[in-house]
């Protein structure tokens, strides 16, 4: 308890809702019980975060911001060496995939907080909390697929986007859940290694973006 008083009031109070979150949902989570973790009053949660959704916005802020803007860093240091030219749909996916896979190797206890709540807000059911995930990821969402566009302009919008759908799903099945892809595979696959799961998840994402190409080529 005395370590963890030390920390500031607002840190504390998003410790507690993460956990809650991770844990119960965000509808499930109860602003008292976050409160009551973070050894702090009501007030002052609404103090510093003004409502529930506020609080919830910040804990996602938290954890994925650095992870958006290293998206967005990424994609641009990559165009930038591109010099105009279309990015190749390798480079493309490095940049998507690097910063997540990551975030994903870094100290365990770390890990383990991110992917708790990862696992818990990608499938969640509950609309608001996937207004609030959507109104994070749109300015990554936009400029990836741009990037896709530019590197396919080929192929069909409608395609694409489910290619960028199914890349997103097994990545985040991947970083959710990836004692399962061990124990499935009986040990052939090792999602603890990055480089092997970068190197895998590329080749087999590549070859289906560019089968979009090489499909509307053929009619």
């Amino acid at each position: 308890m005395r370590r963890k008083l030390q920390t500031d009031p607002q840190t504390r109070i998003l410790d507690a809702a993460e956990n809650a979150v991770a844990e119960c949902g965000f509808a499930g989570s109860s602003l008292r019980r976050i409160a009551l973790e973070a050894r702090v009053n009501l007030a002052t949660v609404y103090y510093y975060f003004r409502s529930k959704r506020g609080l919830m916005e910040a804990v996602l802020k938290r954890r994925f911001g650095p992870v958006r803007e290293e998206h967005l860093a990424l994609l641009r240091e990559y165009e930038a060496a591109a010099k105009g030219r279309p990015l190749p749909v390798e480079k493309v996916l490095e940049a998507m995939l690097v910063p997540p896979l990551r975030l994903a190797a870094q100290d365990s206890a770390r890990r383990q907080a991110v992917r708790r709540l990862f696992g818990r807000i990608v499938g969640e059911p509950d609309a608001e909390t996937q207004d609030m995930l959507r109104s994070q990821q749109v300015e990554v969402r936009t400029a990836f697929v741009k990037a896709f566009r530019r590197s396919l302009p080929e192929a069909p919008l409608p395609d694409l986007l489910w290619s960028v759908e199914f890349a997103s799903g097994a990545l985040a099945f991947t970083l959710c859940n990836p004692r399962r892809l061990e124990v499935e595979t009986r040990g052939a696959c090792n999602p603890a290694n990055t480089e092997k799961v970068l190197a895998k998840m590329i080749r087999f994402f590549a070859a289906g973006f560019h089968a979009l190409a090489e499909r509307k080529r053929k009619r």
